[in-house]
């Protein structure tokens, strides 16, 4: 479910009446139709959700399924009434676990080197409009939760404001042909 945005043009940090009921609190689990039905609402958001399915569908084909996805920043936003422009990317974290093929710490820096444009956010961004970064769930878990604090905390505020506001979260494998059919049927 997605909420929609709230006075202040963001996501709602949490719905309900309390921030302490986990069900109400971002990110908030939707999928990919959902995500293109309620925020691609223009031809500039359908082309970052169409770069954002590409993203995923090389982290599938890469065998990287086993995980989920954060997607926040300005995309997340009603940014075009709240600074009057289209956002320019989608802020992606994806946290995940790594291909039994490539575990060992030697192979895993093969596959990343062997597939920079998914990896190195410069190349991410320039292919496929995503702002991409990952969170490997192998690594120790305090490397984990030292990330999972990072990211939560860089992208569950907007930087201008420092507003609290919410994020979104969807599995990797999700109705991502569904989404991309509802955009080519809205948006050119």
């Amino acid at each position: 479910m997605i909420p929609p945005f709230n006075l202040s043009g963001v996501l709602p940090p949490y719905t309900g009446t309390s921030p302490a009921i986990p069900a109400g609190l971002s990110p908030y689990d939707t999928s990919m139709k959902e995500i293109a039905e309620a925020l691609g609402t223009s031809a500039d958001r359908a082309a970052i959700l169409r770069g954002f399915i590409a993203l995923r569908a090389k982290l599938l084909a890469l065998g990287i399924q086993d995980g989920y996805q954060w997607c926040a920043g300005s995309f997340c936003e009603d940014i075009e009434k709240l600074e009057g422009r289209s956002p320019g990317d989608i802020d992606v974290v994806t946290f995940f676990v790594r291909p039994a093929h490539v575990n060992d710490s030697v192979a895993w820096a093969a596959f990343v080197a062997a597939n920079a444009d998914v990896f190195d956010a410069a190349q991410t961004k320039a292919a496929y409009r995503c702002d991409a970064y990952f969170v490997d769930a192998s690594t120790p878990l305090p490397r984990v939760i030292t990330q999972v604090t990072y990211w939560h905390g860089l992208f569950g505020h907007r930087r201008s404001s420092h507003m609290w506001k919410g994020m979104l979260r969807v599995p990797l494998v999700s109705d991502d042909a569904d989404a991309l059919n509802y955009l080519n049927g809205t948006w050119p």
